[in-house]
């Protein structure tokens, strides 16, 4: 059960020449991409979909395509017609690109705050905060081109690592700056479904002694690390898990950590198939567990198995939810490889709340809403982490 938002940008690698092979290869990928969401998609309506009727309008489109770049483009359009979450297609090309090559990082975390490309984050290991970029900055360029949108600029920012990217800002007194600075290359990687995927991971103590534990993605290999934290912060009078911008990943993860914080068996989540079976997802619970207070913080790019877990914990009384609504793109899906090495994720179940609550196209909603403020950001304050703090101060 995968949960990781993953997200293609078509490569471009025009064919010489378009062949006979090419078709006949361009109709097998499309027929196994068609079938497989025809056989194992949750959902036996298609959300409202003439799945076969997208099929013949389709087909002819992708047998005719004569790149890769076509083909995909057509695969992307039909299956844009279900309109859910956990369900693409991308090349081989783009695969490569996205999962087998190292990506690179300047350090920075931006949101649309009061209405600008505002950096909420900046990691002090990291070329951005090295370079003079603080939070509560404004991005007014990437590469000079105008910053108007969060998840474009934070596109433009990332790149691989030994390459430059151009950042014009705005410091604390809205004085202009331009910086060039080198991308550094992340090392912390694990494997889902054989893709390689990388996640950056922080804990700490704050004031009072409350745990701090952060972390970009539910992947396995971060396992060791969040047990190790966890055990850390035993005398912790409260524990702050911050899952803002974390886009989810393998559910085992959320799991191990919901194991830690129930001292009995607690339903979370139920999972309905296609078949209409529903798997429940249970803390089984243990007398070691962590009883402190728990706080979760997250944001409007917190997803899927962060919205998950979010849920369960908030609607089973464990957690406190702080932050922005989350993204509302929570479904159980596979990742099956294409006939020309591309691949497909689809979702195979739809997850509900033990009271029936859908995430998929609601979010989780928090229990205490908090914008970011620039103006605590340039003070030094994360707004959201400050009321965690003043949260657990009168509870």
């Amino acid at each position: 059960m995968k949960k990781l938002i993953l997200c293609f940008a078509v490569a471009a690698f025009p064919c010489a020449s378009f062949a006979q092979s090419d078709a006949a290869m361009h109709q097998k990928v499309f027929e196994a991409v068609w079938s497989t969401v025809n056989s194992k998609f949750y959902d036996p309506n298609f959300n409202g979909v003439d799945w076969k009727a997208a099929h013949d309008k389709y087909a002819p489109l992708a047998k005719a395509a004569k790149t890769d770049d076509e083909l995909y483009a057509t695969i992307k359009e039909m299956l844009g017609l279900i309109k859910v979450s956990h369900l693409q297609a991308g090349s081989a090309a783009a695969t490569a690109k996205r999962f087998k090559s190292q990506p690179g990082a300047i350090g920075i975390g931006v949101r649309n705050i009061e209405g600008r490309i505002t950096v909420f984050r900046s990691l002090k290991e990291f070329p951005a905060f090295k370079g003079g970029i603080r939070p509560g900055f404004v991005i007014t360029a990437v590469d000079g081109i105008k910053a108007v949108d969060v998840e474009a600029a934070s596109k433009a920012i990332a790149g691989s690592p030994g390459t430059t990217v151009k950042v014009r800002y705005l410091d604390e007194n809205d004085a202009e700056h331009e910086v060039t600075l080198e991308r550094q290359g992340l090392t912390d990687k694990g494997k889902i479904e054989g893709l390689s995927i990388y996640a950056l991971f922080d804990s700490k103590r704050l004031e009072g002694g409350v745990g701090y534990i952060s972390f970009s993605s539910f992947v396995p290999f971060l396992n060791d690390r969040i047990a190790a934290a966890f055990d850390s912060m035993k005398d912790a009078p409260a524990i702050i898990l911050d899952l803002r911008g974390n886009s989810g990943g393998d559910d085992s993860v959320s799991l191990k950590i919901e194991q830690r914080l129930f001292k009995k068996e607690t339903q979370l989540m139920l999972i309905k198939t296609r078949k209409g079976i529903n798997r429940d997802v249970k803390a089984t619970g243990n007398a070691s567990s962590y009883l402190g207070k728990i706080v979760i913080l997250v944001d409007e790019f917190s997803g899927s198995a962060a919205e998950e877990m979010t849920a369960g914990l908030q609607e089973a009384g464990r957690a406190y939810v702080i932050g922005r609504t989350t993204m509302g793109e929570d479904l159980d899906a596979d990742i099956q490889e294409l006939p020309d090495g591309g691949i497909l994720i689809y979702p195979f179940g739809q997850s509900t709340t033990p009271k029936g609550v859908i995430i998929e196209g609601r979010g989780v909603i928090p229990d205490q809403t908090v914008e970011l403020k620039r103006a605590d950001l340039l003070a030094g304050r994360d707004t959201q982490l400050q009321a965690a703090l003043e949260y657990l101060k009168k509870n």
